[in-house]
């Protein structure tokens, strides 16, 4: 019987910091973007314009991703993890030879300064970018560390309660999700606010 995949996805709701080396801030003239990217994790911008804090901040508000209540953010982390092995599904299945991966995306906004843009606020926009893309990896960092400990609970497990034992520990990620960002007010504590 062929391996059948399952897929779960959880979202990690945004605004933050994190380890300041582990983020670039793409490098802009005028007319370019600036923005910030997470490593390992596939980024999807979305565009935001304006010439004024107050005018970018509208834009985050209303172009920024929404979570599963339809509450927006700046950023929002996903992760994905799937599995599979021979057997799956079935009380001859073989968890030795499970494989688990993991995907990680994260929307983010992208701005082009205008001509003339003021200096200062470019400056704090990119404070901004690379302070919320720290905190991204936080989310990103904890999804993606933790594929050996799933992999390791279906292992662990019985063909009938593989299932169940991975999803326990991806209920693991969604609780440090839930707490990172209460603990971090959406990064706010960590320097990801604007303006």
């Amino acid at each position: 019987m062929p391996s059948r995949p399952l897929v779960l996805i959880a979202l990690a709701l945004v605004a933050s910091v994190a380890p300041a080396a582990a983020t670039a801030t793409t490098a802009t003239t005028a007319g370019e973007p600036i923005t910030a990217s997470v490593p390992h994790a596939t980024m999807t911008y979305y565009s935001i314009a304006g010439r004024t804090a107050g005018q970018l901040r509208a834009q985050l508000n209303v172009r920024g991703p929404t979570d599963g209540s339809g509450a927006h953010f700046d950023a929002v982390t996903r992760w994905r993890y799937s599995w599979s092995w021979p057997g799956y599904g079935t009380a001859a299945c073989r968890l030795g030879k499970a494989d688990v991966t993991v995907r990680v995306q994260v929307v983010f906004p992208r701005w082009t300064p205008p001509t003339g843009a003021d200096a200062g606020l470019v400056a704090s926009w990119r404070r901004y970018v690379r302070a919320l893309a720290r905190h991204e990896l936080g989310h990103a960092d904890f999804a993606r560390g933790h594929r050996a400990a799933v992999l390791h609970a279906i292992r662990g497990a019985t063909c009938a309660s593989a299932v169940a034992a991975a999803q326990r520990q991806l209920d693991r990620i969604r609780r440090h999700d839930l707490s990172y960002d209460a603990s971090t007010r959406h990064g706010a504590t960590q320097g990801a606010t604007f303006p």
